[in-house]
């Protein structure tokens, strides 16, 4: 939900337990050069902790746990490989966990089992392993549900019940899940440390509600349930790399809206109110903005053109309630009894739903009404999953859209100023008004070495702003200007630079079969 900037937590980690061979490696978003150790030794440091293992001894607490509704999800998980956009990385061995719903459906994390090619469950107490598939995923929130192909098998699988309201601060929670160490169910208890918003590291930009808990949640963990009085109020999915026994889940409320949205056979997401706010605890900042003393809210700076409040909502707008709730001066309101950030309320409506705002514009109260209809963001660098990445080759200039997995991929020196234009524009360019004529940006990634593209290095990586004096808006547009006949060279311009990159059109068609053979690139272009 992009609503406001908030700071996320240091380097969060996605817990599914990946395997190479027989040794447990650790799934890890951040420089890996910050980390001295070898992956495997980092994971024994890091989470070494006491489990629990659910045994059939009786207790109050536990005979209200959901074990037998909880499974093991094996993956075989393939990425793309987006600095080398016409191939995938070799696939690798990943465990997570999951846990029955209605209709004979096993929800889990969409991490779990994203860009899987082959998924099986292993039911609680059972040795048989049963093939199952993605029926609905939501990298925006990191949820998927799963079905299997014998959905029989689930008949005698109680589903979990869901809780109808967030844990308080303090609260003793159970987290059950399927964590390395061991292959039985394993449960670890702990208390509710904070309810917040923060970023979900599966997508690496999208923020929605969290609970921080101070159980161990390990590699592993991931889709497994976390337990207050019976229910599920949350589910297990990252944790912080940097500290000991803080762990985040998914709260109930994120949940049941992800269930909700499939329940017409699609899911549309969260949608957008797309602006950018200030809070307004500063009293100039009041006085400024000529606001009555008994209001407060949040300054709109910033409307995105992509948002729901597109022509709607101005810059200096003050939001001071949401659906008839009040929203403080520093951005919290009331949900259920718990104080947090306003977005919430946008969190829990559907696309196509609509919100009533309070604003406080030019001296006057103002009553407005948003519908969430926004369209999809171009400029929004998540993390992408279960597609394969577009891209065309000219001569061996390998061109293809800017995205956030190329920048993870290509490991660019950071102190190189083409480098640091590039991260520049996947921050920037909205508020900058670089988009302007544009679908999306189109980059030169890399190029495959050959005679006809000497001396071409020092463009990579750089975003095309013109080929043959053809303005780019997206990769098609490139290819059109690129296969265009009549043209002896290709010329092209790039942002942040006078300097342009030439070729010889004749040199680099007839270039292109051994260019294409020799680097064992089966196609020149996926559009």
């Amino acid at each position: 939900m992009c609503v406001t900037c908030h700071p996320s937590p240091a380097f969060p980690v996605r817990c599914v337990s990946f395997f190479s061979s027989s040794a447990a490696a650790l799934v890890y978003h951040g420089p890996v050069k910050s980390f001295p150790y070898s992956c495997a030794g980092f994971t024994r440091i890091l989470f070494a902790v006491s489990i629990a293992l659910a045994t059939p001894t009786p207790s109050s607490g536990r005979d209200r746990m959901p074990l037998s509704s909880v499974v093991k999800i094996y993956s075989t998980i393939q990425r793309q490989d987006y600095a080398m956009p016409w191939q995938a990385q070799s696939p690798i061995q990943a465990a997570g966990t999951g846990f029955v719903v209605s209709k004979r459906r096993i929800l889990t994390n969409a991490h779990v089992v994203s860009d899987a090619k082959f998924i099986e469950i292993q039911l609680h107490d059972e040795a048989s392993r049963f093939r199952a598939f993605v029926k609905y995923i939501a990298h925006d929130c990191d949820l998927a549900l799963l079905e299997l192909e014998d959905p029989s098998q689930l008949d005698d699988m109680p589903a979990v019940k869901l809780s109808e309201y967030l844990p308080r601060l303090n609260d003793e929670v159970s987290v059950i899940g399927y964590p390395i160490g061991g292959a039985r169910l394993s449960v670890t208890k702990g208390v509710v440390s904070r309810v917040d918003y923060s970023t979900y590291s599966h997508s690496g930009v999208d923020q929605h509600l969290v609970i921080q808990v101070d159980a161990a949640i390990n590699p592993g963990n991931s889709g497994g349930p976390v337990v207050f009085n019976g229910k599920i109020v949350g589910m297990a999915f990252q944790g912080l790399m940097n500290a000991e026994n803080i762990g985040y889940a998914i709260p109930v409320p994120v949940i049941k809206r992800f269930l909700t949205d499939v329940h017409d056979g699609i899911y549309n997401g969260y949608p957008e109110l797309g602006v950018a706010t200030m809070r307004l605890r500063n009293k100039a900042l009041r006085e400024d903005l000529v606001m009555p003393t008994d209001l407060s809210g949040v300054a709109v700076f910033y409307v995105d053109p992509f948002g729901s409040g597109t022509g709607i909502l101005e810059p200096e707008d003050v939001l001071c309630s949401i659906d008839g709730n009040r929203i403080q001066n520093d951005g919290t309101t009331l949900v259920d009894g718990t104080v947090v950030e306003f977005a919430e309320l946008l969190e829990r409506k559907q696309w196509g739903q609509s919100i009533s705002l309070e604003i406080w514009r030019d001296g006057m109260r103002k009553d407005v009404k948003v519908p969430l209809t926004n369209q999809l963001d171009p400029f929004i660098f998540r993390n992408n999953y279960d597609e394969k990445p577009r891209y065309f080759i000219l001569g061996g200039l390998v061109f293809s859209p800017l995205s956030k997995d190329f920048l993870s991929a290509a490991q660019l020196d950071p102190n190189s100023p083409r480098t640091q234009k590039i991260y520049y524009y996947t921050i920037f360019s909205k508020f900058d008004g670089l988009i302007a004529g544009r679908d999306e940006f189109v980059a030169l990634i890399s190029i495959l070495p050959h005679q006809v593209n000497s001396y071409c290095n020092a463009f990579v990586p750089g975003i095309v702003s013109e080929v043959n004096g053809k303005a780019v808006r997206d990769l098609r547009d490139l290819k059109e200007a690129c296969t265009a006949e009549g043209t002896r060279f290709h010329v092209f311009s790039f942002e942040g630079t006078t300097e342009r990159l030439v070729i010889d059109a004749d040199a680099a068609e007839k270039a292109e079969p051994l260019l294409l053979e020799q680097y064992g690139v089966p196609a020149r272009e996926r559009l």
